[in-house]
């Protein structure tokens, strides 16, 4: 993995970093916490891997999170650059020329707002190669609009024998968005607990308003197809891998 500095990703660092959902369920301490939960999911791993291994040369993965995915892009053999807006996982990188794939997983896209978004495509685009593609997984806005009820359920997740983590979820139509609460729950000797709450409105963003956004800073999409959902998830039974080029 090459640490070291450049202009582009810096560029790429500022996008990331620019999220600041209520609570700070994207980062710190909220991010960390829900790493821990899909750490051992391998949803959308086989497929990313599958496409990269078409590419030639240098990979970027943004938005690593916990490394679930970078792990296996790093079993190609290929020179893998990680990059986070987390300040623990952040790293720089230099090298000669363009990427060969730069990889975006976790529907991470759907988090930042339509400036970001268009910004991020912007950047991607300047640093692949002419034949290189951007893989993306995006969760498909469109049918669960349509399809969703108001309540997203309620799940519970151990993160070892002394702790677990809430989660809740429910829909906001109106404004196209999930409100997911986030509770962590620790428990101490002698039977006491302490809790923890973080959430957010994550938005649902139409796939033909992401074709717009990639279209207009001249990526072409090459091909959508389904992920298969390893851990089956309320509100999270539809995603896609969008492999996209110059």
């Amino acid at each position: 993995m090459i640490i070291a500095p450049d202009k582009t990703v810096d560029a790429i660092l500022q996008v990331l970093g620019s999220i600041d959902p209520p609570d700070g369920l994207c980062k710190g301490r909220a991010s960390r916490l829900y790493d821990r939960v899909i750490a051992k999911d391998m949803t959308e791993v086989s497929e990313i891997v599958a496409e990269a291994r078409k590419t030639k040369g240098p990979i970027l993965e943004l938005a690593v999170g916990s490394g679930r995915i970078t792990g296996p892009l790093l079993a190609l053999g290929r020179p893998l650059t990680a990059v986070d807006s987390s300040p623990e996982v952040s790293v720089r990188f230099e090298v000669d020329g363009g990427f060969g794939c730069v990889v975006l997983g976790a529907s991470f896209i759907t988090l930042l707002d339509p400036a970001d978004r268009r910004e991020l495509f912007r950047r991607v685009r300047e640093c692949l190669t002419p034949d290189g593609r951007f893989l993306m997984t995006v969760l498909n806005a469109d049918t669960h609009q349509a399809s969703e009820t108001n309540d997203g359920g309620t799940s519970v997740s151990a993160l070892g024998d002394d702790s677990c983590l809430i989660t809740r979820e429910s829909r906001d139509a109106v404004n196209g968005a999930r409100h997911v609460t986030m509770i962590h729950v620790s428990f101490n000797e002698g039977g006491t607990y302490r809790s923890s709450e973080y959430a957010t409105d994550v938005p649902f963003v139409s796939s033909r308003l992401l074709e717009e956004e990639i279209s207009a800073e001249r990526l072409n999409i090459i091909e959508r197809r389904p992920v298969h959902i390893v851990t089956p998830t309320d509100g999270l039974n539809d995603v896609e891998l969008w492999v996209c080029g110059k």
